[in-house]
C-alpha cells in the first residue's frame, strides 16, 4: 500500500473566508519508495474515487508537487483551470523544460504560487512569472517581513503567511500586510479568561446538550424543535430540500423525525445550531463536521464500532470553543455528558481523546505524519478517511 499520502490546509482571505485548500503530498515511513512514481498513483487515484472538487468544495486547490512532476504525465489527473495554483520551488530557475512546462501550465488557466519566497536572485527572478509568494513569516523579522509584502505586493502578487497556528498570530500577521492566512487558526481564537458565556449563548449550548443527550427521544426532541420557532422554521427548510432525500413534503417537526430518524436530525439540528453563531467563519462549520466523520469513521474502522455515534459527538463538539470563544473545560461544565466524554474534550485522554490527537496531528502542517496511527489503523487509511471526511463535510454544508 502506498505511503503517500494527502494533507489538506486550508488558506482563508484576510475576512476569514476561505480562499482555497492547499493539498500536500507526503512521504510515510517507506524511504525506499519511488515518491514521484507512489503520488503520481495517488493523485489518479483521489481524482477517480473521491475528486479533488469534492476535497475543495467548489474553492479554488492549491497543490503543492515535487518538482520532478511538474510536466509529467502526474499532472494529467489534475484539472488545470482558474480553480487551480500550482505551487512551485524557488530552486527550479535553471530547470529549462520545468519553466516551459510552467508556461503551457498558465495558459491552460492556472495560477502559480512560489514557496518559501526569499530575497535571492532566484526567488526575485521567479516571483516574475508567479501570482502568489509564500513567505515562511517564522524565518524574518518584522521590518524584514513588512518590507518583502510591500516589494511582492508591488509587483502584483498577492502574499500568503504559511504556519498561521492562532488567531492572534492572525491579526498580527494581517497587520503587516498579508493577504492570505494558512492554518487552522480559527480553532484557536484569542479568550478572555473569566469571560461569562453570554445570556443567548448559554441557551445555545443548554439546548445543544439536551437534543445531544443520548436520553433524549423522540416525543422529548420534538417538544424541544418545536418550541423554537426560527429553529423549527429553518429545520423545516432543510429537511424540505432536494438534497435531503424525503419523498414527501415535511410540514412538522414530527414528521421529520419520522421520516428522517433520530439521529439524522439531531444531525441537521447540531447543523443550524452552529451555523447561527455569529463572528465565527463558515470554514470553522465545515472544520467541525470534518472533525465529527472522522472520528466517527476511525471508530467504524477500528474497534470501537459501537461508539461511533459518541465518536461522531465527541469530534463535533472538540471545536466548541472556537464557537464560543471560551476554554472547552468551561463549556464542557454546562453540558451534561458522560465522563469519557468530558475527559476527551478536556484532556484528550481515553480511546476517543486519542481519536482526537490523531485528528488534531493531520491537521497540523508539522508534517510530522509518518508514525501516525489509531489503533490498527495507519497513516495512509487515516489520511483517506480525513480527505473523504472533508469531502462529505464539504457537501453537507452545501446542501
Amino acid at each position: 500500500m502506498s505511503e503517500v499520502f494527502i494533507g489538506r490546509q486550508p488558506i482563508l482571505d484576510r475576512n476569514m473566508k476561505v480562499f482555497a485548500y492547499e493539498l500536500e503530498f507526503h512521504q510515510g515511513m517507506s524511504p525506499n519508495q519511488d515518491y514521484v512514481k507512489a503520488t503520481t498513483e495517488l493523485i489518479a487515484k483521489t481524482a477517480a474515487e473521491v475528486g479533488f472538487a469534492s476535497i475543495v468544495g467548489g474553492q479554488t486547490a492549491m497543490i503543492s508537487l515535487p518538482k520532478e512532476m511538474i510536466g509529467t504525465d502526474a499532472l494529467e489527473s489534475l484539472d488545470l483551470t482558474s480553480n487551480m495554483v500550482l505551487e512551485i520551488p524557488n530552486d527550479i530557475l535553471k530547470d529549462v523544460d520545468i519553466l516551459k512546462s510552467l508556461k503551457e501550465i498558465k495558459a491552460a488557466g492556472s495560477s502559480i504560487a512560489l514557496e518559501n519566497f526569499t530575497d535571492e536572485e532566484s526567488s526575485i527572478r521567479l516571483s516574475g512569472i508567479s501570482d502568489f509568494a509564500k513567505l515562511d513569516n517564522e524565518a524574518h523579522s518584522d521590518l524584514k517581513l513588512k518590507k518583502m509584502v510591500e516589494e511582492l505586493h508591488a509587483k502584483g502578487l498577492k502574499v500568503i503567511a504559511e504556519c498561521v497556528e492562532t488567531e492572534e498570530s492572525f491579526q498580527y500577521l494581517k497587520g503587516l500586510g498579508f493577504d492570505y492566512f494558512k492554518g487552522h487558526f480559527f480553532t484557536n481564537p484569542i479568550i478572555i479568561n473569566g469571560q461569562k458565556l453570554s445570556g443567548n449563548k448559554l441557551t445555545l449550548l443548554q439546548l445543544m446538550a439536551k437534543i445531544n443527550d443520548a436520553n433524549t427521544d423522540f416525543f422529548e426532541l420534538n417538544t424541544i424543535i418545536s418550541h423554537d420557532v426560527a429553529l423549527s422554521h429553518k429545520l423545516l427548510l432543510a429537511v424540505n430540500k432536494p438534497s435531503a432525500m424525503i419523498p414527501v413534503r415535511v410540514e412538522n417537526i414530527n414528521d421529520a423525525l419520522r421520516y428522517m430518524g433520530l439521529k439524522r436530525l439531531k444531525f441537521w439540528v447540531n447543523m443550524l445550531l452552529l451555523s447561527q453563531i455569529e463572528d465565527v467563519p463558515q470554514e470553522l462549520l465545515v472544520s467541525s463536521l470534518a472533525r465529527a466523520r472522522f472520528c466517527e469513521q476511525l471508530a467504524e474502522k477500528s474497534g470501537h464500532k459501537v461508539d461511533k455515534d459518541t465518536y461522531f459527538l465527541v469530534g463535533l463538539f472538540s471545536s466548541l470553543g472556537a464557537f464560543f470563544k471560551s476554554p472547552i473545560a468551561e463549556i464542557v461544565v454546562e453540558m451534561p455528558l458522560a465522563d469519557d466524554v468530558k475527559e476527551a474534550l478536556i484532556s484528550k485522554s481515553g480511546d476517543m481523546g486519542a481519536a482526537l490527537v490523531c485528528l488534531t496531528k493531520i491537521e497540523s502542517s508539522s508534517g510530522q505524519y509518518g508514525d501516525l496511527s489509531f489503533d490498527n489503523i495507519g497513516i495512509s487509511d487515516i489520511a483517506n478517511i480525513y480527505l473523504s471526511s472533508s469531502a462529505w463535510a464539504q457537501e453537507a454544508v452545501a446542501a
